[in-house]
């Protein structure tokens, strides 16, 4: 179940962290592997910000390569190795493509020399890699062989094909989840839906700050020798409660998932807003972006408005025309506000994550984490968990979390238990059910399996998804689901890729219901909230 946030009250800690997206929680992680008492809280869920909404991908950055930043594209191609040791089981190669033309920047020569140069600073990674996850070589292929693989790129000036592979992960806020589980048997003590209410300040240092219990509406105080902000778009109005300012500008991204089956490679192509967009595969869907705002946003925007989405679909459409997808094809819109900084008199993406000490700007015992890539955050919070560390004088401590694996993440061969233990049951599960359950939650699939018998919830929620009525109690139970839109989007698979359907959700609420003993309209209302995020806005 959920921590009680009063909990934290009791002793004062070496480190608070807030934020819980995948800086947060591998900050915690990482500082309860080097011994520090370590707590972290999050307003909202876990890793249901940006951390939610990006494009499954864990790439080694080849645009950095091609623009000439040798070093960060190897530190992208390090950490691209780290998550395969660290989450064996939740990754994948997936090949990329895009279109050679022209003479220039885009030729066939240049494209091929640079993915030569790509393998080539990856080539030292492979090492100790399962041989179904090495990533084969970059190829140069013929014009044709791009229809032949359904790749929908402009045939216009079209000389051949470049392909190069990177990693998808095909259950993102799993690995979310993992990381917080991990920094949890760590040590570290993680809270949901608690906020940052105010800073505990003695004599000129932040000594902690004020959290209040969103859930319960409780405020108290957490002493704590350093904090840390990793509150990703929030930084500015939380970082002012602490009396500090600078918070970078924030863009708009978005992707688009679309009820509309993928090609089976990733397709990168130009279009004519400029923008490089990726249609990639994802639980048999299409999933394209990321698109950015070209002017700074309010970070209280939590919804992004039609004429965004209407922008963004244009643009898709331009992009692959053989999609011609419309509004009504839309079945996620991934929105979230992003960290900038003005190049070339544009607003662009931080290049790079930012991490700051407050104490030589006269605010001891204060550190900012602003993260920028899903792939290079566990670097961030190493560097962020470091500086921690040397003003503490802690400096010898290294961080070990990229020489860890997760757990349950391994590529251990769950099938057999996880059978024994639906037939010590004497309960019938399909295949399809069985193997999706052990695919999402590998070792800990027995145990969820154990958990839905003894309780009489081994079998499928709804007839149409494989999703076991267990999952959603075991959720509520054990991982810290606190509501609907918790389990049916981040904990289960139920509505990842879309609208699980009404009765899928009145279910799901049911069973949650009674584990967190709702009232009946608060049933009703955890449905509404859950339904909600499928709404595309309305002009």
């Amino acid at each position: 179940m959920r921590t009680d946030p009063r909990t934290l009250a009791g002793t004062r800690l070496d480190l608070l962290i807030a934020g819980g997206g995948i800086h947060g929680l591998f900050a915690a992680y990482d500082a309860a592997l080097r011994g520090l008492s370590v707590a972290l809280v999050e307003r909202d869920d876990f890793g249901s910000g940006l951390s939610f909404n990006h494009q499954r991908t864990i790439h080694g950055g080849l645009r950095d390569l091609g623009a000439g930043r040798l070093a960060k594209a190897r530190r992208q191609i390090l950490e691209r190795r780290r998550w395969v040791h660290m989450a064996p089981r939740l990754v994948r190669p997936l090949p990329f493509v895009t279109g050679t033309a022209g003479a220039f920047a885009r030729s066939r020569w240049a494209l091929g020399l640079g993915l030569r140069a790509y393998d080539a600073l990856g080539r030292s990674t492979s090492a100790g890699v399962p041989e179904a996850l090495r990533l084969p070589r970059s190829r140069l292929r013929a014009a044709a062989w791009a229809h032949e693989a359904g790749a929908d790129l402009p045939p216009r000036g079209l000389t051949g094909v470049a392909c190069w592979h990177d990693y998808q992960t095909p259950f993102p806020d799993r690995l979310n989840w993992l990381v917080a589980m991990a920094a949890t048997s760590a040590g570290a003590r993680l809270v949901n839906y608690a906020e940052i209410a105010g800073a505990l300040v003695e004599s000129g240092r932040v000594v902690g700050a004020k959290v209040r219990d969103r859930v319960t509406g409780e405020t108290m105080d957490v002493p704590a020798q350093a904090t840390l902000l990793a509150v990703g778009s929030q930084l500015g109005p939380v970082g002012a409660l602490f009396g500090i300012a600078g918070a970078p500008p924030l863009v708009r991204a978005m992707n688009l998932l679309l009820a509309r089956p993928a090609p089976r490679v990733a397709v990168a192509s130009r279009g004519p807003s400029g923008r490089m967009l990726t249609l990639v595969p994802w639980l048999g869907r299409a999933l394209v972006g990321t698109s950015q705002s070209a002017e700074a946003i309010d970070a209280n925007e939590h919804v992004p408005p039609a004429s965004a989405v209407a922008e963004l679909l244009a643009d898709v459409n331009a992009t692959f025309p053989r999609l011609a997808v419309s509004r009504d094809d839309v079945a996620l819109v991934q929105h979230g506000l992003v960290p900038a900084e003005r190049r070339h008199g544009r607003l662009e993406l931080k290049g790079e994550p930012e991490i700051v000490s407050f104490a030589p700007r006269g605010t001891p015992g204060l550190a900012t984490l602003v993260g920028v890539k899903f792939t290079t955050a566990r670097l961030a919070a190493e560097r962020a968990i470091d500086l921690v560390c040397a003003e503490r004088g802690d400096a010898a401590r290294r961080s070990v979390t990229g020489l860890t694996q997760l757990p349950h993440a391994g590529l251990d061969d769950v099938a057999g238990t996880a059978r024994a233990v639906v037939d010590a049951a004497g309960a019938a599960l399909d295949a399809e059910s069985l193997a999706a359950l052990t695919e999402v939650y590998g070792t800990e699939a027995p145990a969820v399996l154990a958990f839905s018998a003894e309780r009489g919830l081994l079998e499928r929620l709804v007839p149409e998804s494989p999703v076991l009525a267990g999952e959603i109690a075991y959720a509520a139970e054990h991982a810290a689901a606190v509501r609907l839109a918790d389990v049916v989007q981040r904990r289960t698979v139920l509505g990842a890729a879309g609208h699980p359907g009404e009765h899928a959700l009145v279910r799901a609420a049911e069973i949650m219901g009674t584990v967190r003993r709702w009232t009946p309209q608060e049933r009703q209302e955890e449905i509404r909230e859950a339904a909600r995020r499928y709404v595309l806005p309305q002009v």
